[in-house]
């Protein structure tokens, strides 16, 4: 004779949606750059592409105006102090270094903050 099941399952969901997402970067993003020199900020990877999960980073492109600075990351990740941060920080001479590379990583990201090279 089989048992009673009281099986549950647990439903995980992300901490917020994308328009909310998009909301706190766009405040916190104001806020960093009076800290750091921004050139570019970019969202990309699951949360851009719709396919984030409750267990998503947030994989977010910030490239700031040189010299490269030893307090970036940690002002980055003070700033922007989202859980599950997934910061890719880079002065414009480092990222001119691997800029195929971050070409291909945001590809179809969302710009968040991004300077016009005639401004800079």
């Amino acid at each position: 004779m089989p048992s009673k099941s009281f099986g549950s399952v647990k439903v995980f969901s992300p901490p917020f949606d994308l328009p909310t997402l998009l909301h706190l970067l766009d405040e916190r993003t104001k806020e960093l750059a009076r800290k750091l020199p921004l050139r570019q900020v970019v969202l990309f990877g699951s949360w851009a592409n719709g396919r984030a999960t409750a267990f998503s980073d947030i994989d977010l492109l910030v490239i700031y105006a040189d010299p490269p600075r030893d307090d970036a990351y940690r002002i980055v990740r003070q700033t922007i102090n989202l859980r599950g941060l997934e910061a890719h920080i880079y002065s414009e001479s480092e990222a001119r270094q691997v800029e195929r590379t971050l070409k291909r990583m945001t590809e179809g990201g969302i710009v968040l903050m991004e300077v016009s090279r005639s401004l800079m």
